[in-house]
């Protein structure tokens, strides 16, 4: 109680002071502290992150060949794929992050095998196809930006060509579809562009150094055959194994209808071949099929093409 008594009289004190109180009359707080403003901005550009999410559509044109024994295996397709995609960019660090996922809705075309002896109509099939890229953009400005990035690609190419029948070790017969499945590794460059306030362009270009393929391929076909005096048919599908190398690119013009919705069209194109793929069977001997070998052949030949064009619309946040 005493202290307070104490601290009231020295409060009162002060302020009957004439020369205290003028002082406050006169001040006119100018130089006092402002309030703190009620948004903060934690970065030089305001929301360092930008999301982008949205739908495309795919209309692609395929083909597939290989070589496997002396036989030619081909296909050629129109793919409608409706895709989803999204990227995450961060301003204050100049990277990003883009991920895609992609299914095949119908899929139309032909096909031929050793086992058809010309083109057949296929019917149906799968595309399946999911990425991710991270990038990094460090040059140009707010309207231009150029950089690069590193990716990851599961592509399954997979339209239907048919399937092969083959002898069980019981006696029997089976046949399966091909599905063969790719890991792709992406390494490339990309440019970002505004172009005034309803228009962006966006290119980017991949190589595709190192890319494992496998899985089963279904139409693979073999005749019977003699080995060491004994005659041979197929016991089973083919198996694939192996590596691929490639390259791929993609460009979209983008129109801004509003704020946060842009409409883009443009196009993509996606390639993989090389020689060190190979082919791995059974086969059983003819009347006794559970006797059995196994035989892996080199394949040649193989490429993988795609190309087509792109619709897409995207909500900005």
């Amino acid at each position: 109680m005493s202290r307070l008594v104490t601290n009231i009289s020295i409060f009162a004190l002060l302020f009957s002071s004439p020369a205290f109180s003028a002082e406050i009359l006169s001040n006119d707080f100018t130089d006092l502290r402002g309030s703190y403003p009620t948004e903060w901005d934690m970065s030089d550009n305001g929301d360092p992150l930008d999301f982008e999410f949205g739908v495309r559509y795919f209309y692609s044109i395929g083909s597939s060949a290989m070589t496997v024994n002396g036989g030619n295996y081909s296909s050629s397709d129109k793919s409608h794929i409706v895709e989803l995609q999204g990227r995450i960019d961060d301003n204050s660090t100049s990277t990003y992050l883009k991920a895609w996922g992609g299914y095949s809705a119908v899929i139309e075309g032909t096909y031929s095998t050793p086992a058809t002896g010309g083109d057949v109509t296929m019917n149906g099939g799968k595309v399946a196809y999911v990425g991710a890229d991270f990038g990094y953009m460090p040059f140009g400005n707010g309207d231009f930006q150029l950089g690069g990035f590193v990716g990851y690609q599961y592509y399954s190419d997979n339209p239907d060509m048919g399937r092969q029948n083959y002898v069980t070790a019981s006696g029997g017969s089976e046949s399966e579809v091909n599905n063969s499945e790719i890991h792709e590794l992406r390494l490339g460059g990309v440019i970002n562009a505004d172009l005034g306030d309803k228009l962006d362009i966006n290119i980017e270009g991949a190589l595709i150094p190192y890319a494992a393929i496998g899985g089963t391929y279904g139409a693979f076909s073999l005749p019977n055959f003699v080995d060491s005096g004994t005659t041979y048919e197929q016991g089973s599908a083919g198996i694939l194994a192996g590596s691929l190398y490639g390259a791929s690119a993609e460009a979209m013009l983008g129109f801004h209808a509003t704020d946060n919705l842009t409409i883009r069209v443009g196009g993509r194109v996606h390639y993989l071949t090389g020689n060190s793929a190979t082919m791995e069977y059974i086969a059983r001997e003819v009347g006794n099929p559970t006797n059995e070998q196994r035989y892996i052949s080199n394949i040649s030949g193989l490429e993988l093409f795609r190309y087509g064009g792109l619709v897409e619309i995207t909500g900005r946040f």
